[in-house]
């Protein structure tokens, strides 16, 4: 691999001032569940169990990372799982430094949703087409019985300085994160509005709530999709859907973990980046788990969150202090 295509001149300064390392890894990708896998349950995980149970929810970019865990903990709270996912690691063009999720990764979410007694549904789509989204929500409606809640996960990072970022890099990003995310919001949005009750969960990103160097395509749509969610919130309260946005911090996943990640912000390695987050948060971790991400979209899933509607909940262990709104 040639480093330089990744090489961007930012000081260690700019990324934990600038927040550069703040990647969520919102993707059609991310990593394995061991960490989930090994928590031990305890009572108070267990107080929630069932509080989703007779909903059905549509997790975009499910195959792994956040997307799989939050599958995982939508299905352990109840919910019957539409698990979809491009599974093509040749999917997206310009993409260098790491690669999408693979079919077989998608069929061990399926597995891992199944183990936990839940009906799992396997869509291999891309959120790009509006036409293969519309698709995929009829054939969850017709399988599941109904689609309560959307969980728009999938996302891509293609870096580069702005000043050196081609048009089609700029516009892949854009494909995936901001319209691929409206395609997934008017493919479900016919059956939530003939039920009258619906919850769409965007998945943004610190990258959303400040500026992010090295990676301007991928914060510019990370903003984009808090207003496309407030806008919507606004216009479709009165058919009783919310619409909400977590925005996480680093999340361990192979889009934040990779080498195309830690060499766009200048550094040379994994220990340089939590370093550096070190740095930015306010509690003393570097790095958060994709479970601490689906336990936020779990809760705003729920009747818990009943009232909550056109809200951003900054999942960053305190780094989200430093913003001014």
């Amino acid at each position: 691999m040639n480093d330089k295509k990744f090489q961007n001149p930012l000081t260690r300064r700019n990324v934990v001032l600038g927040g550069a390392a703040g990647i969520a890894g919102a993707a059609v990708f991310a990593q394995s569940q061991k960490t989930e896998a090994a928590e031990p349950t305890t009572v108070a995980q267990n107080s929630s169990s069932g509080m989703l149970e007779g909903k059905v929810a549509l997790v975009t970019g499910a195959a792994r990372g956040i997307g799989r865990a939050t599958a995982i903990e939508l299905a352990q709270k109840g919910a019957d799982i539409a698990l979809l996912d491009i599974a093509d690691p040749q999917g997206v063009s310009n993409i260098q430094g790491y690669r999408l999720a693979t079919e077989a990764e998608l069929d061990e979410a399926v597995s891992l949703i199944e183990a936990e007694g839940k009906k799992a549904v396997k869509i291999i789509a891309d959120v790009r087409d509006l036409a293969a989204m519309k698709q995929a929500a009829q054939t969850i409606t017709q399988q599941l019985g109904g689609l309560d809640i959307l969980v728009a996960n999938a996302g891509i990072a293609i870096w580069s300085p702005f000043a050196e970022m081609t048009s089609e890099q700029w516009q892949n990003v854009i494909d995936v994160n901001l319209t691929g995310v409206a395609n997934s919001m008017w493919a479900v949005l016919p059956q939530m509005q003939q039920q009258q009750n619906g919850n769409m969960i965007i998945v943004s990103s610190i990258g959303g709530r400040q500026g992010v160097a090295g990676v301007t395509n991928y914060a510019s749509t990370k903003w984009a999709v808090i207003g496309l969610a407030k806008s919507a919130a606004l216009e479709l309260g009165a058919d009783n859907i919310r619409v909400n946005v977590v925005a996480p911090t680093a999340v361990d996943t192979p889009l934040y973990r990779s080498e195309g990640q830690y060499l766009s912000t200048g550094m040379n390695s994994f220990e340089e980046q939590d370093e550096a987050m070190l740095g930015y948060h306010s509690l003393p971790i570097p790095i958060v788990e994709p479970i601490d991400i689906a336990r936020a979209i779990a809760f705003l899933a729920s009747n818990e969150a009943r009232y909550i509607s056109g809200m951003v909940m900054d999942v960053a262990a305190g780094g989200n202090a430093r913003y001014t709104a």
